[in-house]
């Protein structure tokens, strides 16, 4: 029979599951693969060998696992955090982040447990993370290298549906501590002035006891003439240094509080005092009296059994309804009104015959006063007749008239309609069922007044955490509690920690959105592309606006009805690759134009067996070069795929490595991105990069060893260091691009047989390619003829040292030696063409295989098979 030639032009198909060997018929079998182990697929369609990984550093502990998050602030700016048991550590290129020559670090509440459940975003200089059993966090880096961990402090909500059972009601009410006093001394301290040509008289509660004896201020003789006097009541007056004071009995203080001492100052005998100066005496209290110590206290009450421990930290929301109110009266020279409280809308009215200035002020808290309004009257002008509206707020305002300057007596009438008020508090400390310690964050309208329009904080122990965070059109949202698994919240455009809402909904005011599917499925995640998708336990959703988002514009819809695991979502252009329900099957979600619907496809439908009873642990996408995602599966396995939809392209290998993956992300690096993995060697836990491939043509250059540490000198050099993460295991060393095995560690150094100039210590492994069996047309229409052998193949390689080619089941022959430690100069990656001739003691089954076992790149563009 003639021998036949056939060519394997690409292996954009990637591995292929055994349930499709036989698949002969379909258009792309000619590019699958059987197998593709440490090698990935380029967009092109030719494969390589992925590089070794670099060590950076060994995790905090040895026994407790650790997950890797990007922070990227920009292209030059990169951190891989380290979040591990109740801590967070930072890694960059250049290494591990240092201060004060330890590892800097910071503490949080995350156990090794709950790490794999934590979402997170990056939003300018800022990571928030969320998960459903803590508060949400905001990581804040403040300079280069520096971060602060804090709470993310909610205002004004949000909160969930409000009461409606009106025979259950609540109460704000105000409190102080009460002591029994053992009387404490009423004083009277201040620094008289002394005039020269003014004499005095000196006045205690009314009774004059002190004449002048010549001008000014003698306040030694003031207060010998006070203790002469007022001896017997037990007061007593002393010179501090100028300073007069005077004190109280401390049994009967609180009789003294208001007494009155009283300086006249006399330019002469017979003339009238030409200044007064009064001061009086506080703070005292009598013994046995219940005076109130110590700050105010607010507490929240019920009428029921409502409070529980689970409730605190979480906010609290009462309404109250607040009448309309006025306030008249008559107002001269600077005087003030009385005050009323208003929810927005106002009106002032004037009388009488005056002219000059006054000014509405508005409080908030009833302490510090702005003006809002300013008026002018001239004499022969009308009086003051207008309306207005505070500016858009939830919070009540105090409003009072303040006259500035008039003339004349002005007669005012100032009014505010009625408004429903909305106190918001925060729930401290539990005291009982029926009551809490709370702090205020928006005042209620009449405190103590009892109240059944109420609701609590969606966000506490007893409600749960939001489980997602995520950024929508300048807002910051969450998603799915324990207690609302259904429900979306988003923050005010712009006031990312504000969830509150005008008393007039406004376009930029946060909302809450709940899914009304078909069954009460809790939602696991939310992607952001041209909408916002939402992925729940049984379906997927999108969110638009026609425009910018508003409580007004919003479409919710469910697109199909999949499901979705609680691993985040990651977004390539245009479409959204989530993991699916039960964790086994990533699909793609995008919009079909011919259908106009969004559909997903299953991209593991070729590649079953590498899913087979494990789920897809964690995700990562490296855009440049090649467009990989990288896949850790629960077993500690590790998957790329290929993925390149507008050209069809999507094709799964194998990663393999003295150790189990655990974690994954990927920062910019130099010219691409770069990916991070935390991966699991000889009992400890270690964070590792994966450099660019082939960054240097040269020889020596070429890592294709894991975990490995390097050093290059101008200077030639005998000892590797910082090689302790290697000890007790099989590693090599890649001494001036010459392999070197079966060298020794002491102390974390290796003694190299030879002085070099470059040299990289790690982990070697094998990279392999098999292809399917050739599928060869015959004249009675059979696919496959297995009497048949590859006699002789060709290989397309490129960039490429080393390698071996055999046929399965049988040896494999080198390609190009690859170099030993006697080769004084290692021979260059070659491309070119190799072919090798196999002996009959191959396998007679016609599938080939490629395999790289020396530390060197080989990329293999296409495979010619001649088959005999």
């Amino acid at each position: 029979m003639m021998p036949i030639h056939h060519i394997q032009p690409n292996f954009s198909g990637g591995e292929v599951s055994p349930h499709l060997y036989s698949r002969a018929d379909a258009a792309d079998y000619h590019s699958w693969l059987k197998s593709a182990c440490n090698f990935f697929v380029h967009p092109q369609g030719g494969a390589s060998n992925r590089p070794g990984t670099a060590y950076v550093n060994t995790a905090k502990y040895a026994d407790k696992k650790a997950r890797l998050v990007p922070f990227v602030l920009g292209d030059k700016e990169a951190y891989v955090v380290e979040m591990g048991h109740q801590y967070l550590r930072f890694h960059t290129q250049a290494g591990t982040l240092l201060q004060n020559d330890a590892i800097f670090e910071l503490s949080t509440e995350y156990t090794e447990h709950e790490i794999d459940s934590v979402s997170y975003v990056q939003y300018g200089q800022s990571l928030y993370f969320a998960h459903q059993h803590h508060c949400p966090k905001q990581l804040l880096r403040t300079d280069d290298g520096y971060f602060v961990l804090r709470d993310f402090a909610l205002k004004d909500g949000p909160f969930t549906a409000f009461n409606t059972d009106e025979h259950k009601k609540v109460r704000l009410v105000c409190k102080q501590q009460e002591v029994i006093s053992a009387g404490v001394k009423a004083v009277l301290s201040f620094l008289p002035v002394s005039y020269n040509n003014y004499f005095i008289h000196a006045y205690w509660k009314g009774v004059r006891f002190y004449d002048p004896n010549g001008y000014g201020f003698n306040i030694a003789e003031v207060v010998a003439a006070f203790n002469r006097t007022f001896a017997d009541t037990g007061c007593v007056a002393q010179n501090q240094g100028g300073v007069l004071r005077i004190e109280s009995p401390q049994a009967t203080g609180g009789d003294y509080n208001g007494a009155e001492l009283l300086i006249e100052y006399y330019p002469s005998l017979m003339s009238a005092p030409a200044l007064v100066v009064s001061q009086q005496m506080s703070g005292g209290s009598n013994e046995g009296e219940k005076v109130a110590s110590g700050e105010e206290e607010w507490y929240l009450e019920s009428d029921f059994d409502l409070f529980s421990p689970n409730h605190i930290t979480g906010l609290f929301a009462l309404q109250q309804q607040v009448e309309s109110s006025q306030q008249s009266g008559t107002l001269a020279y600077e005087d003030i009104s009385a005050i009323i409280k208003s929810g927005g809308d106002w009106r002032l009215r004037t009388t009488g015959s005056w002219y000059g200035e006054i000014a509405l002020e508005s409080s908030e808290d009833n302490q510090t006063w702005t003006k809002v309004k300013h008026f002018t009257k001239a004499q022969d002008e009308e009086n003051i007749n207008t309306f207005g509206n505070l500016a858009l707020s939830a919070k009540m305002r105090y409003l009072r008239v303040r006259c500035l300057a008039i003339s004349g007596e002005m007669g005012y009438i100032l009014q505010a309609d009625g408004f429903l008020q909305e106190g918001i508090v925060k729930l401290e400390k539990y005291i009982d069922s029926r009551q809490v310690l709370v702090s205020l964050q928006r005042h209620a309208a009449v405190p103590e007044q009892w109240s059944w329009q109420w609701a609590q904080g969606s966000f506490c122990p007893g409600n749960g955490y939001p489980s997602c965070v995520f950024f929508y059109q300048d807002r910051l949202g969450f998603a799915g509690t324990q207690a609302e698994p259904q429900t979306i919240w988003f923050s005010k455009t712009s006031q990312y920690n504000d969830f509150g809402t005008q008393r007039t909904l406004q376009d930029n005011d946060a909302m809450g959105i709940t899914l009304s599917g078909k069954k009460r499925n809790a939602i696991h995640s939310v992607a952001v592309g041209a909408k916002l998708f939402i992925f729940t336990s049984g379906s997927e959703w999108s969110l638009s606006a026609d425009g910018a988002l508003s409580p007004y514009n919003i479409t919710l819809t469910q697109e199909t009805e999949r499901g979705a695991s609680s691993l985040a979502p990651i977004v390539v252009g245009s479409r959204t690759l989530y993991v699916q329900a039960r964790g086994s099957v990533l699909r793609d979600f995008f919009y079909q134009y011919s259908t106009a619907s969004y559909i997903s496809r299953d991209l593991t439908l070729r590649c079953k067996h590498l899913f087979f009873n494990k789920t897809i642990k964690e995700m990562a996408y490296q855009q440049e070069p090649d467009s990989l995602l990288w896949c850790i599966l629960t077993d500690g396995a590790l998957l790329c795929l290929t993925y390149l939809p507008e050209e069809e392209i999507f094709a799964w290998t194998r990663h393999q490595t003295a150790g189990r993956f655990i974690s994954v992300c990927c920062v910019p690096g130099a010219g691409s991105d770069e990916p991070w993995f935390l991966v699991q060697r000889n009992g400890k836990y270690l964070v590792e990069r994966l450099p660019p491939r082939l960054m240097s043509k040269a020889t020596q250059d070429q890592v294709f060893l894991d975990c490995s540490i390097s050093k290059k000198s101008h200077e030639p050099f005998t000892i590797l260091e910082g090689a302790a993460h290697l000890q007790g295991q099989n590693f090599c060393v890649l001494a001036d691009g010459s392999p070197l095995y079966n060298l020794q560690i002491s102390d974390g150094k290796i003694i190299l047989p030879k002085a070099v100039l470059c040299a990289h210590a790690g982990l070697a492994y094998r990279a392999s390619i098999q292809t399917l069996p050739l599928a060869l047309s015959s004249q009675d229409g059979v696919g496959f003829q297995p009497k048949h052998r590859v006699v002789q193949v060709t290989l397309k390689l490129q960039d490429s040292l080393g390698g071996a080619a055999g046929t399965e089941g049988g040896k494999t022959d080198k390609l190009l030696y690859a170099p030993g430690e006697n080769y004084a100069t290692p021979p260059a990656l070659q491309t070119r063409d190799f072919t090798k001739v196999f002996s009959s003691s191959h396998s007679l089954f016609p599938s080939v295989v490629f395999q790289q076992d020396e530390p060197f790149p080989v990329t293999l563009l296409a495979v010619i098979s001649k088959v005999g």
